[in-house]
Parts: structure tokens; sequence; C-alpha cells
């Protein structure tokens, strides 16, 4: 007998306890074999020596933003920079100067709680970009800045001129714009720019792809594709399949269309339709390399800029925050949408959001039953203590980022005040509650590093030198490495096909020069990645 590939020369973890660590992994058709003594006497085409490395499943980010990310890495990056405010001014300068007339100037990695919570001057700004627009992207996504010119583009500035639902045009005390759109807002200037060209995104994946499989990753969820102000194009999808096509897209990606662009189809009236996308595509469709996830809904906002909706007022504040719609709107639409066939993923950070989007899931669940891809919570921020039965007890999965503990951390200890902060960002809860919680980054929002995000999950640590929330909540490093890989795809409804090392999976791996807890926690993010194979094929080798 002769297979595709033997690696050899290896120390893997597989997670699958009936046969937890093995030391040679065999490949054929792009999934596993065999391992050790089952490969006796089998040749292979390729006998790949990994040098002895730790080798885990391949890490599957669940939420993040891929095609983003890969335009990020073209626009100018303000994340953080150590002058202050006047250093954003001079590359957004540098950026201007090479900008034709009239042309767009983009940005990102904006946070205020970087440049001590304060925003750019729009006098400043627009002295420095002039008849070019700008449009800045807040690092949470939930903001952008722009400039006076890309407003008047907008019509924000017309007589008459009415805020968007779930957004708001931040104004100073004289009823100024300031430049500052919250939300919904972003998309009166996001829809100037948009839609991006096919080639653009490819491009955009093929970036974004390249830089995941350095970092290990061979799985990952689009979290919002298409509508809304999250997405690039209404043909988002073309361009996932001709990054395939031309061998562009090095991951798994499970692809979840915003809400935004669901709408009536005209069925027929025995199939109980209620709203979806045309053709009746819905989650499930596709491959082991690109399929259809759930429905990603917007719930309410972020705790950065302080529009989650919470229960009570913001510490300090004189408000809750916000919803993005009414709440029975949002409702009935998420009821709708799983009648349809969908699966839901709402995006749920305040506590009153989550308390939202829990009863309209199990409400769904309740009148249609279970899907195969669960229904999510994407981030879970602020969750009670009674949220985390009814979380198990309805598989629902969660997924709250770790990532977020260095670059926000602190400000949103601040914002939830010192009695809710114990609930902010929960993970070891859900781990004992039996909660599916999936390890996801919400890149570009935060740092998207699966081995940084995973030391963030057992250490916390703020950049303060302080918690995100609560210490209580941190996790092992076999209990995040699971969040990561096996948890994460059973959360996206594909635990059948990746997850673990096991006879029949994908053969989807990554190659470390040491297992997470082997070193200590502060060390996790600096282990080196090998090698990452994704299908039994390398997608990087540094070996």
């Amino acid at each position: 007998m002769r297979i595709d590939a033997i690696f050899t020369d290896l120390d893997a973890h597989t997670l699958d306890p009936d046969r937890p660590r093995a030391h040679r992994i065999g490949v054929v058709g792009g999934r596993i074999i065999g391992f050790d003594e089952e490969l006796d006497g089998i040749a292979a085409d390729r006998v790949e020596s990994l040098g002895g490395a730790v080798v885990l499943p391949g890490f599957n980010d669940a939420h993040c933003h891929t095609t983003w990310f890969g335009l990020t890495l073209a626009a100018v990056d303000v994340t953080n920079l150590p002058g202050g405010l006047i250093d954003v001014y001079s590359a957004l300068e540098h950026a201007a100067a090479a900008t034709p007339p009239g042309e767009w100037i983009n940005a990102t990695g904006f946070a205020h709680r970087d440049y001590g919570g304060e925003y750019p001057e729009l006098d400043r700004l627009d002295a420095i970009t002039g008849d070019k627009p700008l449009f800045m992207r807040q690092t949470s996504g939930h903001a952008a800045i722009v400039n006076t010119e890309a407003m008047r583009r907008a019509g924000i500035l017309e007589e008459g001129f009415s805020e968007p639902v779930g957004g708001r045009v931040v104004r100073d005390a004289a009823g100024h714009p300031t430049g500052l759109l919250e939300e919904t807002a972003q998309e009166l200037v996001q829809n100037l720019i948009r839609p991006y060209s096919v080639d653009t995104i490819v491009d955009a994946l093929d970036l974004a792809t390249a830089h995941y499989a350095k970092e290990g990753i061979t799985s990952f969820g689009e979290c919002g594709i298409a509508y809304g102000w999250i997405g690039h194009s209404p043909i988002e999808i073309s361009a996932y399949l001709r990054a395939r096509e031309q061998g562009k897209l090095r991951a798994r990606a499970q692809l979840m269309p915003q809400a935004d662009g669901l709408h009536e189809i005209a069925a027929n009236r025995a199939d109980g339709f209620g709203i979806g996308l045309d053709a009746g595509v819905r989650t499930g469709l596709g491959d082991d390399l690109l399929s259809l996830g759930p429905v990603k809904f917007f719930m309410d906002g972020a705790l950065s800029g302080e529009t989650a909706a919470l229960r009570e007022n913001y510490t300090g504040r004189d408000h809750p925050g916000y919803l993005q719609d009414d709440a029975e709107a949002l409702h009935r639409r998420i009821l709708e949408t799983y009648a349809s066939g969908w699966s839901v993923a709402v995006h749920a950070i305040g506590d009153a959001a989550v308390d939202a989007a829990i009863a309209a899931i199990v409400e769904a669940q309740t009148r249609h039953g279970r899907r195969a891809v669960p229904n999510r919570i994407e981030h879970a921020a602020l969750v009670h203590d009674e949220h985390l039965a009814t979380l198990a007890e309805h598989g629902i999965a969660v997924t709250p980022q770790s990532s977020f503990a260095d670059g926000i951390g602190d400000g949103m200890n601040a914002s939830v005040g010192p009695e809710r902060r114990r609930l902010l960002y929960r993970a070891k809860s859900f781990v004992d509650a039996g909660v599916m919680l999936a390890g996801s980054s919400d890149r570009p929002c935060a740092d998207g590093n699966v081995l940084r995000c995973i030391q963030a999950f057992v250490t916390r640590a703020t950049r303060a030198g302080d918690v995100m929330g609560s210490a209580d909540e941190c996790l092992t490093p076999n209990e995040a490495i699971a969040a990561y890989t096996s948890v994460a795809a059973t959360a996206s409804g594909q635990g059948g096909a990746k997850g673990t090392l096991s006879r029949g999976k994908l053969a989807d791996f990554v190659a470390l020069d040491a297992h997470p807890s082997e070193v200590a926690a502060t060390e996790i993010a600096q282990i080196p990645v090998q090698a990452t194979v994704l299908g039994g094929e390398f997608t990087h080798d540094a070996r």
C-alpha cells in the first residue's frame, strides 16, 4: 500500500481521547489515514520530518474579519503610535501627500484609549487632507473618523439630515459634527467607497491568509460579509471563490453573511420560508474549504466606545448604550431568519443585548429545533451567572475575545466598574458550565495571533498590569488550546471533520517548537511556528 504522505519525527497532541499522542501521521486525499504502528509497512510519496516539533490540530479563529484584515495591510496604520496624536497627524500627512487629488485616504487601527481618550481634531484633519476624503476606521470597527470632505460627500452636512437607525454622528456642544461616526452611521461614508472590486478582495484574502498560515491558522470564521457596514461587496462570496480557484485561499473559510442583506423570498407558502438570500442558500452550503455558516446579526455596539447595550448605565455616565434597532424588530428578524434554515450568530456585548440575544435564540430553537451548525453569541462580553446554564442547556456557543485584554481591557474594566467587571469576557465560567467557548480574535479589531490569544486566555493581562475582568476567569493552556481547535470546530458545526487529529479527519495541523503548557505563561506567545499543514500540504514551512 502506498499513501500520499507520512509526517514523522513529531510529538502530536491530538486532543482525541482515544489516541492522545502520536509520533507519525499518515495522509491520503487530504485526510488522516492513521498513526504510528498503523503505518508500519506502508510507503508514501512524501515523507516529511518535522524535526521533533510539537504538533497540535490546526488553529481555528472562529470570529475574525479576513477581507478587512487584508485591506488593512495596505492601509495607513495608526495603531498606538508612540508619539501620540502628533504621530497620527504625521502619518496622515505622508498619506495625503501620496494620494491624488480627490481620492480617498484610508487609515486603520485608531483607538482613542491609546491616545488618552482623545480623538483627532477635525480642523487639523481638514488642514492635512484638503479635498481628499478621509475614512479612518477605529480598531473596534464600531466607529470611524472622517474629515469634512467625506461628510460633505455623504450628505451629513446637508440641512435636514437625520441620524441613521442604529448609529450616530457625534457632535460637539454647539451641534457641529466632530468627524466621529458611530455604528451604522459609518455606512454613510463607507457606501461612497464600496463595493470593492472582486480583484481587490482577492488580493486582500491573499495577503491575509498568507499571514494566517505563518501563525498556524488553518480555519477561520469570516464574521459578517457582503452587506452592512462590515461587508465589502454584495458579491463577496464570488471573491472567495476566485481566491480559491487562484490558490490564494490558504485556510478553510466559513462565511457568515451580514443580516442586512436578508429579504423576503417569493417562495411557496407551503415552505414556511421567512427571510433569506436569493436561491434559498443557507447555512451548511459548501465544502471543507469554503462554506456558509450562520447569519451575523448586530444586537448592539462595543464596550470600547460605550455603545454596547447594558442593563444599567456605564460607570460615571448617564447612559447605558443602545441596541442597533428596536428590540422587537431584532427579535422578529432573528426568528424569521432561523425559520428559513439559517443558524444565527448574534453580536451581543452588553448584558442587555445578551439578554435579548439569548431570548431570541431559545425561542427560535424551541419553535424549530436545533441545527447542525450551532447558534452563537458573538463576543458575549457581559454575561451573568443565570445565563450560563441557559447557554449550556440550549447548546449555544460563545466567542469571547481574550485578545481584547491588552488593547482595551483597562478601559473596559473602568467602563463597567468594580461590581460588574467579574462578568467581563468570561472564559473559565463558560468552560466549567459546559458552554462551547470558541477561540476567536475579532481581527483586525484586536491581535489575531493565536499563540498570543492563548497566552491572553491564560493570563488575561492588561496593558496597565491589571487583568481583564477577573483572574478567576483564566484558562489553563490546554483549555485555551481546545478553544482554538476542538471546541471552535464543534461550535462551527464542523467537529466531525476537524478540531482533533483523528483518523478520517482533515490533515490540518500546526508544528510548534514547544507545547504552550511546557513554557511560562508569559512566554506562550513567543513559541515559534515551524510549519502549518492544510490537508496534508504545507501552507507555511520554516523548518
